[in-house]
């Protein structure tokens, strides 16, 4: 009877940490583009409060509008004004234009767009760990899932303003490759963490409860 009661309750178990896998395992994508556009309002602004890039900015916000409405010209526009426009506003267009490749169903160029601009030393250190994060994502849950996690290690480190959600990343990645304890570990790190997001300490908090022994 014992090992029946066990076998059940690890059935129960199994079945909460796939809800919560099929809940969570795709946050990042929702919590990448809410950065990506954070991230682009404050830029955008900065610029246009200097006055020197108030027409990059419009074009910007242009080819953001379009790439919603139209999933082909979209990121074509926007790859286009990255190569035009300043500094600034390029790196924003290749955000966006690697957020709406995907929208259209192109992951491939997506990644390939977010490695180019994690490469590029001449932007800003800032925006290339947000591409490192961003790529890794969508290696989270394929055959190149352990090299995207050691990507994301340096962004694991204090001081990092991406820390927290590429640890939560990190997590996901240990827990899709069976290293259930290394999970459980940064998710109970995180949901402890007083400086996390809420958002990321509630799901950290869930999730290390189901994985928990």
């Amino acid at each position: 009877m014992t090992d029946f009661i066990q076998e059940v309750d690890e059935d129960l178990r199994r079945d909460q940490y796939k809800r919560l896998w099929d809940k969570y395992g795709k946050f990042a994508v929702v919590a990448a583009v809410m950065i990506i556009l954070g991230v682009a309002g404050t830029v955008a602004y900065r610029d246009w409060a200097k006055s020197r890039r108030a027409e990059d900015t419009r074009k910007l916000v242009e080819a953001v509008e379009l790439s919603a409405t139209d999933p082909k010209l979209g990121p074509d526009a926007l790859a286009s004004l990255a190569k035009s426009a300043g500094a600034g506003v390029s790196t924003l267009a290749r955000l966006h234009q690697a957020a709406a490749l995907v929208r259209s169903g192109q992951s491939g160029k997506a990644i390939e767009t977010y490695d180019q601009l994690a490469g590029d030393g001449s932007v800003d250190t800032v925006f290339r760990d947000l591409a490192v994060l961003l790529a890794a994502q969508h290696r989270a849950d394929g055959p190149e899932a352990p090299s995207a996690a050691l990507k994301l290690a340096p962004l694991t480190q204090a001081g990092n303003p991406w820390r927290h959600p590429a640890l939560e990343l990190t997590a996901v990645i240990a827990l899709g490759q069976g290293d259930k304890t290394r999970a459980r570990n940064i998710f109970r790190e995180l949901a402890d963490d007083a400086a996390a997001p809420v958002a990321i300490r509630g799901r950290a908090a869930e999730m290390a409860a189901a994985l928990a022994d």
